[in-house]
């Protein structure tokens, strides 16, 4: 009986090991200065593609640097410049993905059946993901969060978010337009339109949804919930263009 128990200690790390390179954690591209810690000291190291990371790590990338990396079976992500993610695989545990600063664009496959959902977390909320794309913008001058595809369930780790959602008309019945008068008429009649059924939604809440082709924006506990941005858009396209190979790779 004594021997059993290191037995079955010693095949269950050696499954553990098997299914980490099974499903590793690679570099797939890279551009200018990216590098790699560990999350437990500050030691770093340089990173190039096809490099293999451990299942916890923190990627860094510098001031001209970006990377696109396969996480196992979850799906890709993509770091711009000036970025810190810290990555955790552990095979006991869905994981998560802890971003420190700087953009990330996340491209994760559909979560099936019973399995734990994966988790991005920064210092302003915790977003659960089950198949969607999407970015997460943490510097000094944008705490966001833009969804290309899917829907992003978004949690505060503190009190209720105070959100504003603000409603826009999309269309406007106009009427038939005779001549050059009648059409600016018609505009100032919509933009008229337009400012009146505008309007600002405010709801408490420590868990709420965000859809496709809209984004949040955090200021402390409050959330404005709107459209994208261009400069939201622009970041968005600027990622995906630079790990578009990898990206229409994702089932979600």
């Amino acid at each position: 009986m004594n021997l059993i128990r290191p037995l079955m200690l010693g095949l269950s790390m050696l499954f553990a090991t098997s299914l980490a390179a099974a499903h590793p954690i690679q570099i797939v591209k890279t551009e200018g200065s990216v590098t790699v810690s560990n999350p437990s000291d500050n030691q770093t190291r340089p990173v190039a593609n096809r490099s293999i990371l451990p299942q916890a790590n923190i990627l860094s990338t510098g001031p001209n640097g970006r990377a696109v990396v396969k996480v196992g079976t979850a799906g890709f992500i993509v770091l711009d410049k000036n970025s810190r993610v810290e990555i955790n695989q552990a095979n006991e545990h869905a994981g998560f993905f802890r971003q420190i600063s700087g953009l990330v664009y996340y491209a994760v496959n559909t979560i099936k059946g019973q399995d734990r959902t994966q988790e991005v977390r920064t210092k302003t909320a915790t977003m659960g993901i089950r198949g969607t794309r999407f970015l997460v913008a943490d510097t000094p001058e944008r705490r966001e969060v833009g969804m290309r595809k899917g829907t992003l369930t978004i949690a505060s780790p503190n009190a209720d978010f105070e959100i504003h959602k603000r409603a826009e008309q999309d269309e406007f019945e106009a009427m038939k337009r005779e001549g050059e008068q009648a059409i600016a008429r018609e505009q100032a009649e919509f933009q008229a339109y337009q400012a009146n059924t505008e309007r600002e939604f405010i709801e408490y809440k420590k868990v709420f949804s965000l859809s496709a082709d809209r984004m949040v924006s955090f200021d402390g506990n409050r959330v404005d919930d709107r459209p994208l941005s261009g400069e939201t858009r622009q970041s968005l396209e600027s990622l995906e263009g630079f790990g578009a190979l990898w990206i229409n790779q994702v089932q979600d």
